[in-house]
């Protein structure tokens, strides 16, 4: 499927490249003019080159946005290519044109086979059904002559609309993508005046493409959007009084000629002023955030047969629906990714931009410190109609992503913006170019991206919460920031983690996503040395990863966090590995569960299941904000594998995002010497003495799980070799 997308990418690409060069698809725009109580008539600003209709045979060629229409009124698909050549014949219907005109118009400053040309009229003649030849005529050594006449388009004519029509006699304009809305008011009015001259200054404004006049007292208006329909209903019933029309009541309906007059019959019964909307409208104003609706269902009066669902159009947010009660996950910070506006290229075709946005939502879902909104509930929204007042009232969503896509020519352009919605800052921004080939399939494009997401949030949440008080933080600020300052490894910093992991569980204090950070503080307080009451944090470490799970038995964090106090501060790899595959069987893809799991192979000795396991974890978090932890474990595995050139090769990559991290240095060292390089071997101790000044063979052993396996007493005595004290 990706690839079929990936093909359909491309060749959207090369064809909306020439269409630039083409400079066609001008719209004309309608107006709405008014004519005393005559009515309404409607009048074309049209381009300046645009003529009359030409009828080819039963289709017909619109100058104006060069579109081949069936009978139906439907839009004929053709290449890029194909359009130009039939837009210069149209332009001279009736005349040759020879084949080097067709050629410079089309293929200017480009060398081209008479097969491009031949293809195109091929193209044009099997579109228009034209298998004799007879609508578009091969003139043997001259040229190409089209055989069609002008006929004047229903839509660009003015028409005069008496007041008194009946409903049934309504002829609709064909148009491809429209909404009606029927207005009505109660009979007569103050001054007796037509409703459509005492709605003419206001309707004017919102400029419909159409207008049909029922009775001096109800009439239709077409819009091209329905969203356009419901903006000018709400200014006509806010102006009603001072226009004197009483109490105005509207409908929308997508054009359906035979329910229009059952639903003008529905709103001169009415009483109140509520505006209905049809289903059809309904799903396409879902993501307009101006509308909200409640179902009145089925309207059997309406209509003789299964009868019109319909609906009554409420202003957005203004009814009350139970907001969701996310306090066992309110402490995750929510993300909201807007669908991309595109432009260019894009603009005819989105699929890049959607395959992109799908990718990004699908990869920052599978973090375990981020709510990320589901891609059903964004796909709709109009970015630029989502402020970031409504993303907070939609989505509840702290943070909100948007992005543009755009195109040079040679290489797909994406700009990528990062908000939080509360200060309104923009936390992150970048702007991507890369080919086009090289967004298709690139996974690694997507992991970037996901990494700056998260980069920006955790360091937005590590700042808020250096900067106010924490009694005034957020939850999921507390939650961001101190679990990205305990993995800095600086002990003030580790402090400030554990001040905000009580405040947050002073508010939450039966969550277990909480409850288990608290554990695995306690488990990296003991590694790094920072006690002097190893025991006794392991059992209150415990204590916490008990009643996480006692919560929420299944919470992968919590059976993660309880094997990690299990294997580093009691030594029960045991028990550790059984709480790994409890933890991997709820969640195969959790990438910490993978990794320490990996990691207590290596413990045992058991290289290859560790690399097997360290592996996948760095595969499935290839861009996390810890990655370092996860090489360094890695390169612990690969140690215990024996594998001294992936082992140096890990750690070299661990040491250049954490310079100061002792494990890796002590892994390094020994695989240096291992491998027979000595004087590496020496250089990188005396860092790892700089770094960990205390270290000794004994301290280790004695802290180490891998103390009483003989990988752990192999690497005791290669310690040794390296001139560590023995104690």
């Amino acid at each position: 499927m990706r690839l079929l997308i990936a093909f359909r990418i491309l060749l959207v690409f090369r064809q909306n490249r020439q269409l630039k060069s083409a400079n066609i698809g001008y719209r004309g725009r309608k107006n709405i003019k008014y004519i005393g109580s005559l009515g309404f008539m409607i009048d074309t600003v049209q381009h300046p080159d645009a003529g009359n209709q030409l009828q080819i045979g039963d289709h017909f060629y619109d100058p104006v946005s060069n579109e081949l229409l069936d009978p139906s009124g439907n839009t004929v698909p053709l290449r890029p290519q194909s359009g130009q050549i039939l837009a210069v014949l149209a332009k001279q219907s009736g005349t040759v044109i020879t084949k080097s005109e067709l050629f410079a118009a089309v293929w200017p400053n480009t060398s081209v086979t008479d097969d491009s040309l031949t293809q195109c009229i091929s193209e044009i003649r099997k579109s228009l059904g034209d298998s004799d030849r007879k609508l578009l005529r091969t003139i043997p050594k001259q040229g190409y002559l089209l055989d069609s006449r002008s006929v004047v388009p229903t839509s660009t004519t003015q028409k005069i609309l008496p007041h008194h029509i009946s409903a049934d006699l309504i002829e609709w304009e064909a148009t491809r993508q429209r909404t009606v809305m029927i207005i009505c008011r109660p009979a007569g009015g103050p001054d007796e005046t037509s409703l459509h001259e005492a709605v003419q200054s206001v309707v004017r404004l919102h400029r419909p493409t159409g207008a049909k006049a029922i009775d001096g007292n109800s009439a239709t208006l077409t819009f091209a959007t329905p969203i356009e329909a419901v903006r000018c209903s709400r200014a006509l019933i806010r102006s009603a009084g001072a226009l004197g029309i009483g109490v105005l009541r509207t409908a929308f309906d997508t054009l359906e000629r035979s329910r229009i007059a059952a639903l003008s019959k529905l709103l001169r019964e009415s009483s109140d002023g509520w505006e209905y909307a049809t289903v059809e409208v309904r799903d396409q104003l879902h993501f307009s955030l101006e509308c909200e609706f409640e179902d009145l269902g089925d309207q059997h009066q309406l209509a003789e047969v299964n009868g019109i669902r319909l609906y009554r159009v409420h202003r957005y947010g203004s009814t009350y629906y139970p907001a969701a009660r996310t306090n066992l996950d309110d402490v995750l910070p929510t993300v909201a990714i807007l669908p991309f506006t595109t432009r260019n290229r894009s603009a005819h075709d989105p699929v890049l931009a959607n395959v992109l946005v799908d990718d990004i939502i699908s990869a920052l879902s599978q973090s375990i410190d981020l709510n990320v909104i589901s891609r059903l509930s964004t796909f709709g929204i109009r970015p630029e109609n989502m402020t970031l007042e409504l993303c907070e009232k939609t989505f509840n969503a702290e943070f909100l992503m948007s992005g543009v896509c755009d195109d040079d020519g040679s290489r797909v352009i994406v700009t990528l913006e990062l908000t939080d919605v509360s200060s309104g800052k923009i936390l992150w921004s970048e702007r991507i170019l890369k080919p086009l080939e090289s967004w298709i399939n690139n996974l690694g494009v997507i992991d970037e991206i996901v990494m700056s997401i998260r980069k920006a949030i955790s360091l937005n949440e590590v700042r808020k919460s250096r900067l106010q008080p924490i009694t005034s933080l957020k939850n999921s600020t507390l939650l961001l920031g101190a679990v990205a300052l305990m993995h800095r490894l600086s002990k003030s910093d580790f402090q400030t983690a554990r001040v905000m992991l009580d405040e947050l569980m002073d508010r939450t204090p039966d969550h277990p996503l909480v409850l288990s950070w608290v554990a695995r503080w306690y488990v990296l307080q003991v590694q790094q040395g920072w006690t002097e009451t190893p025991e006794n944090d392991g059992q209150t470490a415990l204590q916490y990863t008990s009643r996480a799970l006692e919560i929420n038995p299944e919470c992968a964090l919590g059976l993660i966090s309880e094997g990690a106090v299990l294997v580093n501060l009691f030594r029960d790899l045991e028990l550790a590995q059984d709480r790994y595959d409890t933890a991997l069987e709820v969640n195969p893809n959790d990438a910490n569960g993978r990794l320490l799991r990996g990691t207590l192979y290596a413990f045992q000795g058991q290289g290859d299941l560790a690399v097997s396991d360290t592996e996948l974890a760095m595969h499935l978090a290839p861009l996390d904000p810890h990655r370092f932890m996860f090489l360094a474990l890695s390169a612990g595995s690969s140690l215990a594998a024996d594998n001294l050139p992936r082992t140096i090769e890990l750690a070299d990559a661990s040491l250049r995002l954490n310079r100061s991290h002792a494990s890796t240095l002590r892994i390094k060292a020994v695989a240096q010497l291992r491998s027979g390089r000595e004087s590496d071997a020496r250089k990188t101790t005396r860092e790892l003495l700089r770094v960990q000044p205390n270290l000794t063979v004994d301290g280790w052993l004695r802290r180490s799980p891998s103390a009483s396996y003989q990988v752990g007493l192999r690497f005791a005595e290669t310690l040794k070799d390296l001139g560590i004290p023995e104690t």
